[in-house]
């Protein structure tokens, strides 16, 4: 039976304030050690009118069961790379990649800033759901949607890998310390 959950883009004001308090609920700060571990976690809550503004640019994919967020992939362009501090730094990194020959900044890539699914709605399958979407939506524009994992999130590490992503190189931030996995799904192979 299909999941009365459905894959949209996000696209009111009350599903982004929905995003936010997801974040806010599963980022690293806000959840245990065994939770961190077993569901996963998030490293980054990003202000509304960023998150907003990265909405408009291309429409973040959630997942809703009736009118509530249970779920979300964030849709990140380029060009909002300054406008969330923890990610700035991985933006450097995505644009010297080499992804099949080729430098990834010389290629029109799409980032996904960051996936979650509330804890009353794992187990359902939503991360691949949503990347199915964000695929049908975005792949005749870009050919490539890239993302970086925290290495200690190794629930993360396997949805990625699950759904398609290939590592492209493993790094340790200067700034933070993070060990990251750069991951990219090329959509055109």
């Amino acid at each position: 039976m299909e999941s009365p959950i459905r894959i949209t883009l996000a696209r009111k004001k009350t599903e982004l304030k929905q995003i936010i308090e997801l974040q806010k609920k599963n980022h690293l700060e806000a959840v245990d050690e065994d939770t961190a571990k077993g569901q996963g976690f998030l490293t980054a809550v990003h202000k509304y009118e960023v998150l907003e503004a990265m909405n408009a640019a291309a429409a973040t994919v959630i997942a809703k069961d009736g009118t509530r967020v249970v779920g979300y992939a964030l849709t990140m362009r380029r060009k909002f790379a300054a406008d969330v501090p923890a990610l700035t730094e991985l933006f450097e990194h995505y644009d010297n990649a080499i992804h099949e020959g080729q430098l990834l900044g010389d290629q029109d890539y799409l980032v996904m800033g960051q996936i979650c699914v509330a804890k009353e709605a794992r187990g359902l399958r939503l991360p691949d759901r949503m990347y199915k979407y964000m695929r049908s939506c975005y792949s005749l524009h870009y050919p490539y949607l890239v993302t970086a994992i925290d290495a200690r999130n190794t629930r993360s590490v396997r949805v990625h890998e699950r759904v398609g992503f290939k590592e492209l190189v493993r790094f340790v931030s200067e700034k933070s310390g993070k060990d990251w996995i750069f991951v990219a799904w090329n959509w055109r192979s």
